[in-house]
């Protein structure tokens, strides 16, 4: 788009605008690694669709420091994100845009991300909802096509959501399907992650701690076909939920 035709948008009453984040880190021996940046750009041009919003370009970096030690891996400190975000919100506020709805596909960037969206919200006013995508499907991801009905049932979520697993490779199939060498994909329980990190316990480590080929869960039976149905799905509860907030908030209390 032209800045012509952005102005013409906003002006036609879009004044929402979709931000895709990501990052740049190893994903296993099977992953490439922009895996967090295609799945949160698939993801958001699904939301921008669905909420009629337009899609800002894709932010592919990201807070990536426990993946150091595998070559490739770009990492931005605390910092420099938290400086780089607020930057982009302002720079979108500044454009026109009353709602920003962040599309997330890397969890650390989330702790950086939320503080500078509270304090454009309470200096501008502009909403800034942001959103994990793959938690868009915690509640129901035991009824999704490729789960149910067979023995995935039996897992748990952390082993569908994997770092490199079966949700973030088929997500990121939808991107480009060939990209991977599921020729070497290597499965590995994420009972090791659990006791890491967990709801009751949350210790910062680097992946190799983790386990040493850099991904755990199964991706072996990731495809395309299964990864627009969830991206879909994923975009679709996304837009679901921030309707719901906009309409909550226009309520008085």
């Amino acid at each position: 788009m032209t800045y012509v035709e952005v102005r013409e948008a906003i002006d036609r009453g879009i004044d929402t605008v979709v931000c895709p984040v990501g990052a740049t880190e190893q994903h296993g021996l099977h992953g490439v690694l922009g895996i967090d940046s295609f799945c949160a750009l698939k993801v958001g041009e699904k939301v921008a669709q669905k909420a009629k919003a337009l899609l800002a370009p894709l932010m592919p970096y990201g807070m990536s420091s426990s993946h150091m030690s595998y070559p490739g891996t770009i990492s931005l400190s605390n910092e420099t994100l938290v400086h780089v975000m607020r930057d982009i919100y302002r720079s979108l506020t500044t454009d026109g845009f009353k709602k920003i709805i962040v599309v997330n596909g890397n969890e650390p960037n989330y702790y950086s991300m939320v503080p500078v969206a509270r304090e454009i919200r309470e200096d501008t006013g502009v909403l800034i909802a942001i959103s994990n995508w793959y938690a868009a499907l915690m509640e129901i991801w035991k009824e999704l096509p490729g789960i149910k009905g067979t023995e995935r049932e039996q897992w748990r979520w952390p082993n569908f959501m994997a770092h490199g697993g079966l949700l973030e490779t088929a997500a990121a199939m939808t991107y480009k399907a060939d990209i991977f060498r599921m020729d070497q994909a290597v499965t590995y329980p994420p009972d090791r992650r659990e006791a890491i990190s967990n709801p009751v316990l949350t210790a910062p480590v680097k992946m190799e701690e983790v386990c040493k080929f850099g991904s755990y869960g199964d991706p072996r039976a990731a495809s395309k076909e299964l990864g627009e149905k969830w991206v879909e799905m994923a975009a679709t509860r996304i837009v679901e939920r921030f309707d719901l907030l906009v309409k909550t908030l226009a309520e008085k209390v």
